[in-house]
C-alpha cells in the first residue's frame, strides 16, 4: 500500500483501530528508512566498480523511499496529535478503567508524543492534568532503540520461593541491574533452597509489547534457566523459549530472540535448580517488544 493511501486510513475507527495503524506506520516509516539506507550504500559500492547504471538504479530506488518514508512520518505526526486530543474525554471518564486504559494508551504514543501532550496541559480538570503530567513524565523515561523496540525493566515480580522477603527477594529482579559482580548478592534473587527442583520467577512490567527479545542477568550460579513464558491477553502463559541456558560460571546473560504472536505485560522464567548446583541467583531481566494496544 502507497504512504497516501495508508494515511488516508489513519482517519477512521475507535482509538485501539487507530492506535494499531499508529503503530503499523510507524514499522514502515522505520523499515523504509532502513531499505533507503541500504540501498544508498549499495550505489556507493557500485560506483566503485564502475557499475555506473546501478548505481544511478539503486539511487533513484533510495530517492523513492525517502518520499515514501516522509509522507509516513508525516502522517504518524497527524495521527499522534489526533489520539491524544481523542484520548482526553476517557482520561475524565467516569469508570477508574476507562481513565487507566487512556492512560496506557497514552503511552503507546511514544516518546515524540511529549511536546503534543505537553501543549495539552492543563487540560479541562484536575484528573486529566495528573494524567497527562504522569504519562509524560513516563514517556520521557521510556527507552526505544533505533527500531522503535521498548526496553523495559520489571516493575514488579513474584517467585515460587524467595530466600527471605528482602534480601534475595523475588523483588530484587526487579528495575535495572544492580548486582555489578558476580557472586552471592542480596541484590538479586534466590530461591528459597539450593538445588530443590523447579522453580520459578515471574516478571510484570508497564507496557504491553509484542516481544522480541527477553535478556536474564544472571549473577550466581548460571544456567539453570530451562523457559521462557508470556502470558497471553487471555491470561494463558505461552512458550516463548524452552532449551539449554549457555550461560556458565561467574555472571553473564542469557539473550533469547522471540517471534510471539501475542501482546504481554508478564514474562516467567523456570529453573532446573538442581541441574546447577548451589543457589542460582538473577538480578534483572530486560524485556524489549514492539508497543501494543
Amino acid at each position: 500500500m502507497n504512504p497516501i493511501a495508508l494515511a488516508c486510513l489513519l482517519f477512521a475507527g475507535t482509538p485501539d483501530d487507530d492506535l494499531r495503524q499508529l503503530l503499523d506506520v510507524r514499522r514502515a516509516h522505520r523499515e523504509k528508512g532502513t531499505e533507503a539506507a541500504t540501498l544508498r550504500r549499495s550505489a556507493h559500492e557500485e560506483l566503485d566498480r564502475a557499475a555506473y547504471d546501478r548505481a544511478v538504479e539503486s539511487h533513484r530506488r533510495a530517492a523513492a523511499l525517502e518520499v515514501e518514508r516522509v509522507a509516513l512520518g508525516k502522517a504518524e505526526a497527524e495521527q499522534v496529535g489526533k489520539i491524544a486530543f481523542a484520548l482526553l474525554k476517557d482520561l475524565d471518564h467516569d469508570v477508574v478503567e476507562s481513565r487507566d486504559r487512556a492512560s496506557r494508551q497514552l503511552l503507546l504514543l511514544g516518546p515524540g508524543a511529549v511536546p503534543v501532550l505537553e501543549r495539552l496541559l492543563p487540560g479541562p480538570s484536575a484528573e486529566v492534568q495528573y494524567r497527562l503530567t504522569d504519562a509524560i513524565a513516563k514517556l520521557k523515561r521510556l527507552e526505544v532503540d533505533v527500531e522503535g523496540r521498548l526496553h523495559q525493566w520489571a516493575s514488579t515480580a513474584s517467585a515460587s520461593s524467595e530466600y527471605t522477603d528482602t534480601g534475595w527477594s523475588a523483588m530484587q529482579a526487579a528495575g535495572k541491574p544492580d548486582t555489578l559482580a558476580a557472586g552471592d548478592a542480596r541484590s538479586a534473587w534466590a530461591s528459597m533452597s539450593a538445588d530443590g527442583g523447579e522453580e520459578w520467577l515471574e516478571l510484570g512490567y508497564e507496557h504491553r509489547v509484542r516481544p522480541t527479545r527477553v535478556r536474564v542477568h544472571e549473577t550466581y550460579n548460571p544456567g539453570a534457566v530451562v523457559r521462557i513464558d508470556g502470558r497471553d491477553e487471555e491470561g494463558a502463559w505461552r512458550v516463548l523459549w524452552e532449551g539449554k541456558d549457555p550461560v556458565r560460571e561467574g555472571a553473564g546473560w542469557l539473550e533469547v530472540p522471540v517471534t510471539a504472536g501475542f501482546a504481554t505485560r508478564s514474562i516467567r522464567i523456570t529453573l532446573d535448580s538442581a541441574g546447577v548446583a548451589g543457589w542460582n541467583e538473577i538480578d534483572a531481566v530486560e524485556l524489549v517488544g514492539e508497543g501494543a494496544p
